[in-house]
């Protein structure tokens, strides 16, 4: 009988990890998040909930229409009678929650809810970290120790497990609510970094993939302007003019919430990279960044 002893087991965010592969400007795009408590294991597809297909199937399209994403949650709180459904604005940083009971939730009407004038919006930050395996095996194996650990604070942080949020190889993933705040590879060790700055409204620069509400080209100029400027804070602004578009050329004017305003060069580059972006992927594939190669500061 063959040996599986020596037999190589697969990680994709281990080997982009290994590949040193840049965070900045891979959030998954999002304008908002729905959010659904779910007390059984998470499914690979948020249409295989426990819950009724045609509400699932409603939710899902009120989350098109939107530029939403359906996330399923659950924590150590989570039962089988009761159910939380939250709407997260992240573009106005903010976020309600509809507490119901499982047999009650196909009468829930999220779109007259966000619409209404009645509802108790709130702004507390909260986290979610993607331990889905059934996704991919690695937001199990480095999602979950994260999340435990996220758990084991003593802060008053609401922390919740989630399915996919995208990013398979960028496993242990977390997003900071409500503010959409990706981050990519984090280990139990950058926790407390991200818990900390994130309660003093800052960003963790150095597990930080972008703000979902911003695209892939916007993202890694916001990225590579924090860096220049060393500025941190989450209610920092940017706001962007595309000047010029060539092949992969990129000139972009850039203001900002504190007056700034600069001139930014990106070259969009294909990288060769030598391993699968998914743990169940069949077959390897580029993948492309935003490189800058001018930023200049206007002075007015």
């Amino acid at each position: 009988m063959e040996s599986n002893i020596n037999k190589e087991v697969f990680f994709c965010s281990a080997a982009s990890r290994y590949f040193k592969e840049q965070l900045a400007g891979t959030a998954a795009n999002s304008n908002a998040f729905i959010l659904i408590e779910h007390s059984n294991p998470f499914p690979e597809k948020i249409i295989e909930a426990h819950f009724d297909k045609d509400w699932l199937r409603e939710i899902q399209q009120l989350a098109k229409s939107l530029k939403a994403k359906v996330l399923l949650t659950r924590n150590k709180k989570t039962n089988f009678k009761d159910c939380k459904i939250s709407f997260v604005d992240c573009k106005t940083f903010r976020y309600f929650t509809i507490h119901t009971t499982i047999d009650k939730v196909t009468s829930i009407r999220l779109g007259d809810q966000i619409n209404s004038p009645d509802t108790q919006w709130q702004t507390d930050p909260f986290f979610v970290i993607c331990t889905n395996g059934k996704k991919d095996k690695c937001c199990a194996k480095f999602g979950f120790p994260v999340f435990k650990f996220f758990e084991s604070f003593n802060a008053d942080v609401n922390v919740w497990e989630c399915t996919h949020v995208g990013g398979d190889r960028f496993a242990a993933n977390v997003v900071a609510m409500p503010f959409g705040i990706y981050y990519g590879h984090v280990a139990v060790e950058d926790v407390g970094h991200i818990m900390v700055r994130t309660l003093l409204r800052k960003i963790y620069k150095n597990k930080f993939r972008g703000l979902s509400r911003r695209s892939f080209y916007e993202q890694a100029i916001e990225c590579h302007l924090r860096e220049y400027l060393q500025n941190y804070d989450i209610d920092f602004e940017i706001h962007t003019h595309l000047l010029l578009h060539e092949g992969n050329h990129y000139s972009v004017d850039v203001t900002t919430s504190n007056n700034g305003h600069y001139i930014l060069d990106l070259e969009r580059v294909a990288i060769d990279y030598p391993h699968l972006l998914t743990c169940k992927a069949k077959k390897q594939e580029n993948i492309s960044k935003f490189r800058l190669s001018r930023l200049e500061k206007i002075e007015s």
